[in-house]
């Protein structure tokens, strides 16, 4: 994934919204991402934004995903970004590269001015943090390479430039320079001018076809003034999700497909969430592909030990012969031969045989040896064979399962791929369970839901889930139920300190009446009561609890927002 020049110069001006809030909060969490909670002036409710140098999933976005449970400030994160001002937000006029000029001030009056650069640039994506002196004090990844070195204490080096100038700069001379070398007018455009990608440039062609003008003159326009009154959203297209800062028509895309939102920030978070599922599936199915993989090479290679051993066992009859020409004839072999030439008695040619004699026995013990080793290969040529039958049918069962993972497409049948694969000995449990232990602390999948003011809902799937949902939950979450007929036990998490809103409260009843036998109606009587107030009665059967100091709400069955599990 990557943030065009275009995106980011509209979430710089959402971005700008906040110049002269404090970070309130700053944490660093795995993999390269910081978390800054920025308190809004004003009184007005306060801003996370995310900045990830992920290789793959690198993005910076207004975001409600919760913060680190364990936050890690380490020294530059504590010193320079805790409890400092946002003086200003700044792009880059040739590059992906946006700055917030930061400038703290602790209890003794000393300042730390500083600047948090970002740059968007793929699998190159960073965070850097430089002091006065351009020294940088602390990043998300430390780099280096012949161009540029990037770690703590060395001074900031920018990115090389890409000697493309601003469209407002390039004339008319110059493209059609560039034209006439150039296959199409979008690879002049994009030859030419900074902060034009694929996209944009067949966005702008296709704009200046429609109003009858220049691409040229289309691009400086648009630069100058971009069209940021029309909304940002995301496009359905052939090959998946991408996002749009303002609506591209492409050619050849139905504009139905277009998803707008309210802020370009909600447009990345969008594109990213399904992004993030698709990866965390993709590598979900990746390992148990690796696993399967290694399952059927060690079941091969036992396969073929078998058989060579199988191919062994069948020259008993062989040994056998050998052994006894040897103790038919042991006068007329000298001791302490390597091998000895004797008339092959079972052939009616009256061939000879050469056998092979260890030197260290005397040619009876040399016969003895070779009728020894004849009966044991006899009787392990049946064993053998049961187990090259058994191997043969565990190579089958897992090139099928293979085969079955490789159709596997929803989460959810990859989640009981898995389990089946713990039951068949394929997976350790110990590996199932700390795979779980990611989705929360209990082992648990529930259904996850944020209300519309951001507090988490859990909703169990089933009964023996919702005794381990409720069993799990902190003692002073709220637990919901929908009133006289069974449905799923329904957690609203602890967000902070705070109680939860009376939005919050309704959005979770709702959710308990439409996870319940009662959906269908139109309102719906839903208790709740502290998850401390839930009590499971010995012996009851599961979902079964009793409850007290409950409160009711009437609601209408509904299901809200889904909350981005991947995060």
């Amino acid at each position: 994934m990557n943030l065009s020049y275009l995106t980011l110069r509209r979430l710089a001006l959402d971005l700008s919204d906040l110049v002269g809030s404090r970070i309130q909060d700053a944490s660093l969490a795995q993999p390269n991402e910081l978390f800054l909670e920025i308190a809004r002036t004003g009184g007005a409710q306060s801003t996370r934004v995310l900045i990830s140098g992920s290789r793959t999933q690198s993005r910076i976005c207004v975001t409600r995903s919760p913060f680190p449970d364990k936050p890690d400030r380490p020294p530059w994160v504590d010193r320079y970004l805790l409890k400092a001002t946002v003086r200003k937000v700044e792009i880059s006029p040739l590059d992906r590269i946006l700055t917030l000029n930061l400038d703290k001030q602790d209890r003794v009056g000393s300042r730390y001015p500083s600047r948090l650069i970002l740059e968007s640039m793929a699998r190159d994506s960073n965070a850097i943090l430089i002091d006065p002196s351009d020294k940088i004090q602390g990043l998300l990844r430390a780099e280096s390479t012949k161009h540029r070195k990037l770690h703590p204490g060395a001074a900031y080096q920018a990115p090389r430039p890409q000697h493309r100038k601003r469209p407002v700069d390039v004339t008319a001379e110059e493209f059609r320079q560039t034209l006439s070398e150039a296959d199409t007018p979008v690879e002049a455009l994009m030859t030419l001018c900074a902060g034009v990608d694929l996209r944009w440039a067949e966005e702008l062609h296709l704009r200046a076809e429609m109003a009858g003008t220049d691409i040229l003159s289309m691009t400086q326009t648009l630069s100058d003034k971009p069209p940021f009154d029309e909304l940002p959203g995301c496009f359905l297209s052939p090959v998946g999700r991408y996002l749009t800062p303002v609506p591209y028509t492409p050619k050849g895309l139905d504009e139905t497909k277009f998803k707008p939102v309210d802020t370009i920030s909600q447009a990345i978070e969008l594109v990213y969430q399904d992004s993030l599922k698709g990866q965390d599936k993709r590598g979900k199915k990746k390992g148990l592909a690796k696993t399967l993989k290694g399952a059927i090479k060690t079941a091969s290679t036992k396969r073929d030990r078998i058989n060579q051993d199988l191919e062994t066992a069948r020259k008993a009859n062989d040994l056998e012969k050998m052994g006894s020409l040897i103790l038919s004839q042991p006068q007329s072999i000298q001791q302490g031969v390597s091998s000895v030439e004797v008339n092959n008695l079972f052939d009616d040619k009256s061939s000879t045989i050469t056998i092979p004699l260890s030197p260290d026995l005397s040619p009876t013990e040399n016969g003895q040896a070779f009728l020894k080793r004849a009966a044991k290969l006899k009787k392990s040529a049946p064993i053998l064979e049961r187990r090259l039958l058994q191997t043969e049918d565990t190579v089958k069962k897992l090139e099928s399962l293979r085969n079955e993972l490789e159709t596997l497409v929803e989460e959810e049948a990859i989640d009981a791929f898995q389990f089946k694969l713990v039951k068949r000995g394929l997976v350790r449990p110990r590996q199932a369970r700390s795979k779980a232990k990611k989705i929360d602390s209990s082992g648990l999948h529930p259904r996850k839901y944020r209300t519309s003011d951001g507090w988490e809902v859990w909703v169990g799937r089933n009964d023996q889930e919702n005794d381990r949902l409720t069993k799990s939950a902190p003692r002073h979450a709220l637990w919901f139920h929908a009133h006289g007929c069974s449905g799923s036990h329904v957690v609203l998490r602890p967000r902070d300190k705070r109680d939860p809103s009376p939005e919050a409260l309704h959005d979770a009843a709702s959710l308990a009446a439409y996870w319940s036998k009662a959906r269908g109606s139109k309102t719906v009587p839903v208790n709740y009561t502290e998850a401390r107030h839930v009590q499971k009665p010995s012996g009851a059967s599961a979902g079964l609890v009793t409850i007290r100091k409950e409160k009711t709400l009437f609601v209408q069955p509904r299901e809200i927002e889904k909350w981005n599990t991947t995060q």
